[in-house]
């Protein structure tokens, strides 16, 4: 397994850390932010703006506090390359996807737009949020690249935002110059920013889709559970999110006694020394965090997103509730969402590890009807069916189900397994999907895959989450067979594959063992 691994890293690092091109600005990019003027460049039928500022730097006096509106500024603004990514916390594999600087000073997006878009076009909007753990990720990833769809006559925007110990970790317990949820403020901020400012490069601010995976995923359910943004996108599509990942206190408490440890510092005594900490030294003890977490505490959640003002419940109870009633959604998962985890050590070691889940939770009682739905499931597979049965699947199906009552609804599962990761044992791993939705060609999981199949599976579902950026409706272009509205009764879900099909409750067994089961809340 080792000379596996390693010949996937090998096979990563070839489609990884692209230099950073730059252009030459065009008179035909001027576009006026309610904040100034900003210039970028046209190439290969689309308009591009790297680098705009979407909130003020958050740094100094307002590290650990969300997001204030940027400066204005009086000259044009040359927005030709990526602004700096966010400090990244986690580097899966050793890889960087960009070469661009990792700074505190992250706070930046990117849109791009037809070449032919005139500024009143009222073009449907597209913001994708990428993941990433909530540790790492940046809008400058090759496969978050904007100009397919823009090609395809959509305005699309990527933002960074804060992760790690400065966006997720939340402190505000210890010490009033501490504010929780910063990552999610940044995410709203951005969508504010859009909303006032895309008009202005040919976007429709009432005709605008949020579209995110992984931890993007779970900003997606964010924003549909957050009254603050509320009004914000009027469509929605969760890749792969988490949307049990809104921590409680007591998982918050457990995952800081972690970090703290290893940080060496009191967090009764000494908070005053993050306030001006060299950022990178926090990295070892968030990496330590990440591992230690699931050996002491079997699934818990990373550090992520906690239940504050802007997300007062988990996203499934506020969208039962309505607070989504005007939005219509995409949701969905990939068949083998655990491998990729337990690749990276985050999972539960083996079935004493489970059982102890089960015990602290007070969920012992459910330990038989646990371990019989995975009675057929050997080794590691039983517990990678098993994490992404309970991160991923369940609580989507609550949130499907809860949507569905209010707004148009579509569900999904991707199945296929693209030749690299069936070869490492991966499946239908998790991310698999991304760069067949935005249609970048860019993943390096599909590195081995004959460039036919890729381009009729990016035809099929980049098609789809076309046709619903344009009308609502993911059924149009490339979309075959027919793909059904969800309803809880039949939970009828539309399947990615060789084959596209429609299944009828395929995770009903599984949620009938999970729903009531609740980790470190």
């Amino acid at each position: 397994m080792k000379n596996r691994i390693l010949i996937l890293v090998v096979l990563l690092l070839c489609a990884c850390a692209r230099p950073v091109s730059r252009h030459e600005t065009s008179a035909d990019t001027l576009a006026a932010t309610q904040y100034g003027k900003v210039q970028g460049f046209a190439a290969a039928g689309v308009k591009t703006w790297l680098g705009i500022p979407y909130a003020a730097p958050p740094v100094g006096e307002l590290r650990f506090r969300r997001n204030q509106p940027p400066t204005p500024w009086q000259d044009v603004k040359k927005c030709v390359a990526f602004g700096n990514k966010p400090i990244q916390y986690m580097n899966m594999f050793g890889l960087e996807r960009s070469r661009v600087p990792a700074s505190e000073d992250c706070l930046y997006l990117n849109v791009w737009a037809p070449l032919t878009a005139a500024k009143e076009a009222k073009l449907p909007v597209f913001v994708w949020i990428y993941g990433g753990a909530y540790h790492m990720g940046e809008g400058s990833d090759p496969m978050y690249d904007g100009a397919s769809f823009a090609r395809d006559g959509v305005v699309f925007v990527n933002f960074n935002y804060r992760v790690g110990p400065l966006g997720f970790y939340d402190f505000s317990m210890y010490d009033k110059r501490f504010e929780s949820n910063c990552g999610v403020s940044d995410q709203i901020a951005a969508l504010r920013w859009v909303r006032d400012n895309i008009a202005a490069f040919g976007g429709d601010p009432n005709n605008v889709t949020i579209a995110g995976e992984s931890a993007g995923g779970t900003g997606v359910y964010n924003m549909l559970a957050s009254p603050a943004a509320k009004g914000l996108f009027q469509k929605a599509i969760a890749e792969s999110g988490v949307t049990g990942n809104t921590e409680s206190r007591r998982m918050v408490e457990m995952n800081n006694t972690i970090f703290f440890e290893k940080l060496g510092i009191n967090p009764r005594t000494d908070m005053a020394k993050l306030l001006d900490m060299p950022a990178q030294d926090m990295l070892a003890a968030a990496t330590f965090t990440l591992k230690e977490g699931p050996r002491r505490h079997p699934g818990i959640f990373m550090p992520g997103p906690v239940k504050d003002d802007l997300l007062p419940m988990h996203p499934w109870e506020a969208m039962a509730q309505g607070n989504a009633r005007d939005v219509k959604v995409i949701l969905g998962t990939n068949r083998n969402e655990g491998t990729l985890f337990a690749l990276l050590g985050l999972l539960p070691r083996d079935w004493q590890q489970v059982e102890k889940m089960l015990r602290d939770n007070g969920a012992a009682a459910s330990i038989p009807a646990v371990s019989e739905l995975y009675a057929n499931e050997k080794g590691m597979k039983k517990l990678t069916t098993l994490a992404g049965d309970r991160a991923f699947v369940v609580d989507m199906v609550k949130s499907a189900d809860a949507q569905s009552d209010f707004n148009s609804t579509y569900v999904y599962r991707f199945d296929y397994a693209p030749l690299l990761p069936e070869l490492f044992l991966l499946g239908a791993a998790h991310s698999t999907e991304i760069s067949t939705a935005l249609a970048t060609n860019d993943h390096p999981f599909w590195l081995l895959t004959p460039a036919s199949r890729r381009e009729e599976l990016t035809q099929s579902m980049h098609g789809a989450w076309l046709n619903f950026v344009k009308t609502g409706n993911p059924n149009g272009p490339g979309v075959a067979p027919l793909w059904p509205q969800y309803e809880a009764g039949r939970r009828l879900t539309y399947i990615f594959d060789q084959t596209n099909t429609v299944e009828s409750n395929p995770h009903g067994a599984v949620y009938e063992v999970w729903k009531d089961i609740q980790l470190y809340q």
